[in-house]
């Protein structure tokens, strides 16, 4: 058989090449896109992110410019209030110096928590119970002292040769500090929706508000996994810093990372299907190209075979039939011959004998068959063959199983099928350790199939469809061209013959027809039953 060049297969189909190209393009778009948008919902966020922040800082700008504009009001009433009652007190203890009774009605009518005078020969205080954590002495005045763990403000004048001072109770005050302080405004901005963290570094000092930039922001994971966007501005002479939750921002990007994946799935399942499509197309194209390129050679090679057989049956046969005669002639009229030499002529003859059933094999190889076609019952067929073979199953002792579906009809011709299952039985028969051999005819759908199966086998299953090859035997006395013979007579019927391994050591050799029509198989049982009558 000619050698066909199959490293076709190895190159890559420029088929294949599109194939790659489109989808490679289309995987780099879709990377690209996602990565486009990535980058545009983090801008996105940043930018409300730092619009959200300067929000916030000028809220605290406006909150602290408010406290601080309260906190200096506020000291300036106290200072004013306290200032002018510790002058009244210095001005009546002038006129009639105060004892302590009279300094704790007073204070009590003017509304002051402790009213402590300090003089050149001693010190009065009303009331005389109330206990400062620090003693009051004349060395701070003209100022606010806050006294927190008694609650107390004092403010003291100078009285030479000593001083007044006098003290309010702070705790309405203090509740107003706290309701219009900054710390307040820094607790009710913690509470806004999506502000994670609100911290002042310092205390503020400016009261004007100049415009502020947007704040730069910066994405940072906290200790407890949480991602947030870090701002930091400047607010009245300190810095405000805030964490910002980028839940949003993860929310997006994890829709994205979904639809990017759902996508990429569609993508990839459809280069999946398309290439598998692309495949299976190529594959049987390449199929195609390898079954025309084999029957080409298969058909270069009977050609050849052909005219080989016409020389051999001139140039080889004829001479083979003389010598074959000679032989014979020379066997049936030697009687003087040594037992050794007629030993010796047998065997010649034998070879001549094994040389021109080769010869015959060829020939019936490289002739072109042309099946003559009539209806046949397949199973009444291999029943008459096989009982051809009984004798010689009993006396190898093999064990034998038949199964026929009756009226199996098919179109044919029985002497080439009568071949093909000698051929078979042939070849079973001839196994060694052949065991059980089974033989069934079923019909399948539109087909006829004959199953042939026995035991024995010496290949590996790889190495079974060299058997349907031209002069490929295991036999030491076989030409290796009954398989081959086999397999275009079933060929030339339209059919298929198969080898296969259904376990090791075991040959099943299956035989599908082409089942006859039912017109034909009625006229086919009405012949069979009129036959049995």
């Amino acid at each position: 058989m000619l050698d066909v060049d199959f490293s076709t297969q190895r190159r890559v189909p420029s088929l294949w090449l599109g194939h790659l190209l489109v989808f490679g393009l289309l995987f780099a778009l879709v990377v690209s896109w996602f990565f486009v948008q990535t980058r545009q919902a983090q801008q996105v966020f940043l930018e409300d992110a730092s619009t959200r922040a300067r929000l916030l800082t000028d809220a605290v700008l406006l909150h602290t410019q408010g406290a601080v504009l309260a906190e200096q009001v506020l000291a300036d009433i106290l200072t004013r209030f306290l200032g002018n009652s510790a002058r009244f007190v210095m001005y009546l203890d002038g006129v009639a110096p105060f004892r302590a009774d009279e300094l704790t009605a007073f204070a009590e009518e003017a509304g002051l928590s402790v009213i402590h005078l300090i003089r050149a020969e001693d010190v009065v205080q009303g009331p005389p119970g109330w206990q400062p954590s620090a003693p009051l002495d004349c060395q701070r005045l003209e100022q606010l002292i806050r006294l927190p763990e008694v609650h107390t403000i004092v403010f003291g004048v100078a009285a030479p040769p000593g001083c007044v001072l006098v003290g309010l109770d702070s705790r309405h005050t203090e509740a107003l500090e706290a309701a219009i302080g900054l710390p307040s405004a820094l607790a009710a901005v913690a509470q806004l929706p999506g502000v994670v963290k609100v911290q002042l570094a310092g205390t503020p000092r400016a009261l004007t508000i100049p415009p502020a930039p947007l704040p730069p922001i910066t994405m940072r994971q906290l200790a407890d996994g949480r991602t947030v966007a870090h701002a930091v501005a400047a607010v009245a002479g300190t810095e405000l810093m805030l964490d910002l939750d980028a839940g949003s921002l993860l929310t997006m990007r994890r829709r994205l990372w979904w639809q990017f994946l759902g996508f990429m799935l569609a993508l990839g399942s459809a280069a999946g299907v398309g290439g598998w499509l692309l495949y299976r197309h190529q594959r049987g194209h390449e199929r195609q190209r390898l079954a025309y390129e084999r029957q080409l050679s298969r058909q270069r090679e009977e050609a050849s075979l052909g005219r080989a057989a016409a020389a051999i049956a001139h140039e080889i046969r004829n001479p083979l039939n003389a010598m074959a005669m000679g032989l014979q002639r020379l066997q049936w009229e030697a009687d003087g011959l040594q037992p050794e030499h007629r030993r010796l002529l047998e065997i010649v003859l034998a070879a001549v004998e094994r040389t021109n059933k080769t010869v015959t094999g060829l020939l019936d190889y490289a002739r072109p068959l042309r099946p003559q076609v009539q209806r046949l019952a397949l199973d009444v067929v291999v029943r008459e063959q096989v009982s051809l073979y009984q004798h010689q199953i009993e006396l190898q002792a093999t064990a034998l199983h038949v199964r026929l579906q009756p009226h199996t009809w098919i179109n044919g011709d029985p002497d080439l099928l009568r071949q093909v299952l000698d051929n078979l039985l042939r070849n079973a028969l001839e196994t060694a350790a052949v065991g059980v051999l089974e033989i069934e005819v079923s019909r399948v759908a539109d087909s006829a199939l004959l199953r042939l199966s026995n035991d024995g086998l010496e290949l590996a299953a790889s190495e079974v469809e060299n058997i349907l090859e031209p002069w490929f035997t295991t036999k030491p006395l076989g030409t290796g061209l009954g398989m081959a013979i086999s397999q275009r007579i079933i060929t030339a019927h339209g059919g298929q013959l198969t080898l296969t391994v259904p376990q090791p050591g075991r040959l099943c050799v299956a035989v599908a027809l082409r089942a006859a029509t039912a017109q034909s198989t009625a006229l086919g049982t009405k012949k069979a039953a009129a036959h049995d009558r």
